[in-house]
């Protein structure tokens, strides 16, 4: 048995070329050669999602809490988090194909009530043949060693496998990030958005309050009816009435950056209390081609790691299907006289143990079965990925050229509705037009003011939106940098059989 043990660790390297269970090919999916929506004007700029794309904007305080996200958002930690704990399941898988050392202390003594001694003199015993009380006391001290031959690569498969687990980590943890860069700009642009309604409420609020007052002293001059007083003092607490709702929404807004960024609300009072304009970037874009879009959204690339840790899962499960090779040692000291223990009782023992599935009532052949449907679903999940990129760039990209023609239009429509309102006062003072049409030409005016405002901010929230679907902004985190680092360039022990 010694000399068989002794063959194997000798020709155990070369049995280590065998590997069951299909090697992974990355999926090459076809993407479009352009992007349906493009402006083709000589001023458009091409918009790359590269890190630090909300500078763009040109709002110190947008970038003070990008910054602020991505030093204490929580779902970030947590996610870098869950990288240590794949590092750690890859050490584990790396542990399963080399041989185990542990110490070794064993004491006995067992009592043998028959004996065929006929003569001498043992521990514990009396001479003669027949019944008699023998005590055997056996101490041992030493190490053990075990050792699992990956003969048909199971364990080499799960190391790929946890791999693919890190790098599918750090790719979850790049698509969160992206999802909060996009998530603090959009809440900060609501926010930003909401403080510039409050302002165009009051000032028409103040223009209509005029317009009330106006019609009193024309009413106390008898010059017009208490109808025209009551319909402007109904359009100014109409008007008032706006202000609360917009004051809601910069409180919700607060609340979720707040979250975002890891704080209490009243933290950030300093930094958004303070009424600012609406940032506004760029007026026409190009996005960069569809073929750098899958290299570049995590989720994509999350997509296809998950893909190879369930295609490498499948060879688990195949060599589970195979004989199982084991080696087995002891090297150490034995005796039977705890006051005797000398470097005299050297003791030591090899042996091997081969197992093969026979009969497990189709489990393992259930569990490769349950892997293959799992890597099904993986390609699945990620031809849905690359699919689900294409539509949202595709979407972002028309959302953002439509709003900027409905941006050009309601400018138009305001500057009409200005004069309207002037002219409407004029003739209404002249006794040419009823208080009606000042009413309506008012109404238009705060309806075009508050839709060109949205629309200032619309515009601004779908190019953030074309940021978000193009993957960018996640390589600014150097502490993600230096995690994604120490993750893939971690050194892999050699196994005896590579």
């Amino acid at each position: 048995m010694s000399r068989l043990a002794f063959g194997l660790l000798l020709v155990a390297p070369w049995l280590g070329g065998c590997m069951v269970g299909p090697d992974y090919v990355a999926p090459t999916p076809e993407a479009p050669k352009a992007w349906s929506e493009q402006p083709h004007t000589a001023d458009a700029r091409r918009i790359r999602a590269t890190a630090e794309w909300w500078k763009s904007f040109g709002d110190p305080v947008l970038n003070a809490l990008i910054a602020e996200a991505i030093g204490f958002n929580l779902d970030i930690k947590a996610a870098k988090e869950r990288i240590v704990q794949a590092r750690a399941q890859r050490v584990i898988a790396i542990a399963a194909g080399l041989p185990i050392i542990s110490g070794h202390g064993f004491a006995n003594r067992r009592q043998n009530n028959f004996t065929g001694q006929t003569g001498g003199t043992v521990i514990g015993t009396t001479g003669g043949f027949g019944l008699s009380s023998q005590h055997i006391d056996i101490l041992q001290l030493g190490f053990d060693a075990s050792w699992e031959l990956d003969v048909f690569g199971g364990i080499r498969r799960s190391i790929e496998s946890a791999n693919a687990g890190i790098d599918a980590e750090i790719e979850y943890t790049r698509d969160i990030m992206v999802t909060l860069l996009g998530e603090v700009a959009q809440n900060y642009l609501e926010l930003r958005l909401a403080q510039r309604q409050i302002a165009i409420a009051r000032d028409n609020l103040a223009a209509q309050a005029d317009t009330r007052d106006l019609t009193r002293h024309r009413n106390q001059a008898g010059l017009t009816s208490e109808l025209d007083v009551a319909q402007a003092s109904s359009q100014v607490a109409t008007t008032e009435a706006e202000i609360p709702q917009q004051e809601a929404r910069i409180q919700v807004a607060t609340h979720a950056l707040a979250e975002l960024l890891g704080r209490t609300p009243s933290e950030l009072d300093r930094l958004l209390l303070q009424p600012r304009p609406i940032p506004f970037a760029p007026p026409r874009v190009l996005a960069e081609l569809p073929s750098e879009l899958l290299r570049r959204r995590p989720d994509i690339r999350l997509a296809e790691r998950e893909l190879a840790a369930a295609t490498a899962q499948v060879g688990v499960a195949t060599a589970e299907l195979y004989p199982k090779l084991n080696l087995s040692g002891f090297l150490g000291f034995q005796n039977n006289d705890p006051t005797n223990f000398t470097l005299l009782g050297k003791s030591w023992s090899i042996g091997s143990t081969l197992t093969a599935p026979i009969f497990n009532w189709g489990r393992n052949m259930a569990n490769l079965e349950g892997k293959e449907a799992g890597q099904r679903q993986a390609l699945l999940g990620y031809r849905t990925a690359v699919l689900n990129a294409y539509r949202e760039v595709e979407d972002a990209l028309v959302e953002y050229a439509t709003e900027q023609q409905r941006l050009e239009s309601l400018q138009h429509a305001f500057e009409a509705d200005q004069l309207a309102v002037k002219l409407a006062q004029e003739r209404y003072l002249r006794g040419l037009e009823s208080f009606l049409t000042v009413l309506v030409a008012q109404r238009a005016l705060l309806t075009t003011q508050s839709q060109l405002a949205n629309s200032y901010g619309l515009v601004s929230a779908n190019l953030v939106a074309v940021y978000k679907a193009l993957g960018g902004g996640w390589e600014v985190d150097p502490q993600l940098a230096a995690t994604v680092n120490a993750a893939t360039t971690a050194p892999l022990p050699s196994l005896v059989m590579p």
